[in-house]
């Protein structure tokens, strides 16, 4: 599939074309209301602490991770691994030798090290290196061969006469093991918690890659915690049962419903969704809440227009 921005429905004489990621598709199970701001109209708002410390962390192990595919001893691998993470701490500058997107700017929510008073939920950068520099050290002896960082998948997974569904995949990894190929995925967190398999992004990539199984690359910004708690990788594998029904019944339903919707011109909100596991939805207070005829000032106001959606822009 070609990389370049796609819109999400694509009209081919009498077949849709349904492009869809793990995000949108997860969105819209949710909300239809809070798929169609953040995916048709570009609604956005600053990342939070807790998304800047993770893209942080993936920015140290993307560059990391191609330094090692570009035949780099692994020392110096690391090196250029937060080489980089301190450039997107900053931001982008045009003597950048790793950050080189225009439109970067730095960490906003996330101090550079602790202070009085600061909430103790809140991680600072010296955390995240500190953190990184243990983890490359507890994982000294890898013996995966990467063969693949930060890429971009496509196929059809699904089609009839009226409907073709494009899923995407974005991979942090796609490595090579004595069990064959598999996707890993960077997960940062502030607590310890099992991981859900029944995960729209990991079924996706999965799929993409024709393989059952998916390394979940966790990483723990704890610092009361032995190594072995914190950094942990498990195995997600799923049957071709399951990898069957969600490609073939579940995506296709969903794609169906998102065609409906946008032939309505509705979007109707999921109020069951308004708290989720990360807090409130951002739109809960200053839209939804809102009278009806005050939401369109209000996200005005609020927030900003982002990018056009893109996968390739996309931070799973």
């Amino acid at each position: 599939m070609t990389n370049a921005i796609e819109e999400p429905i694509v009209k081919e004489g009498k077949v849709s074309n349904v492009i869809f990621d793990s995000q949108l598709l997860s969105t819209l199970m949710s909300c239809p209301r809070k798929a169609d701001l953040t995916f048709n109209q570009h609604w956005t708002q600053d990342k939070g602490n807790s998304l800047e410390v993770g893209s942080l962390a993936h920015t140290i192990l993307e560059f990391y991770s191609k330094a090692i595919m570009q035949g780099r001893n692994r020392n110096d691998a690391i090196d250029e691994g937060f080489a980089a993470g301190k450039e997107y701490v900053i931001g982008y500058q045009p003597s950048n030798q790793y950050i080189k997107d225009e439109n970067e700017i730095g960490l906003k929510n996330t101090p550079l090290e602790a202070y009085d008073g600061m909430p103790a939920y809140v991680i600072p950068v010296d955390r995240v290196v500190s953190t990184m520099v243990e983890y490359f050290d507890y994982y000294r002896n890898d013996m995966w061969t990467i063969i693949g960082v930060e890429e971009v998948r496509g196929r059809i997974i699904d089609e009839d006469e009226e409907l073709r569904i494009i899923w995407k995949a974005k991979y942090d990894l796609i490595v090579d093991t004595n069990a064959g190929l598999s996707s890993v995925d960077h997960k940062t967190s502030k607590q310890r918690k099992d991981t859900i398999e029944l995960n729209n992004q990991f079924i996706g990539q999965a799929t993409i890659l024709h393989s059952q199984n998916v390394i979940i690359d966790k990483i723990g910004w704890q610092k009361t915690l032995k190594a072995q708690e914190k950094f942990t990788r498990p195995v997600l594998s799923y049957s071709p049962d399951i990898m069957a029904e969600w490609s073939q019944e579940i995506v296709p339903y969903y794609a169906r419903m998102w065609l409906a919707y946008l032939d309505a011109g509705y979007f109707p909100p999921n109020y069951t969704s308004c708290e989720n596991k990360y807090g409130l939805c951002q739109y809960y207070k200053d839209v939804c809440r809102m009278d009806r005829g005050m939401r369109a000032e209000s996200l005005k106001v609020f927030f900003d227009i982002g990018k056009k959606w893109d996968i390739n822009n996309d931070d799973d």
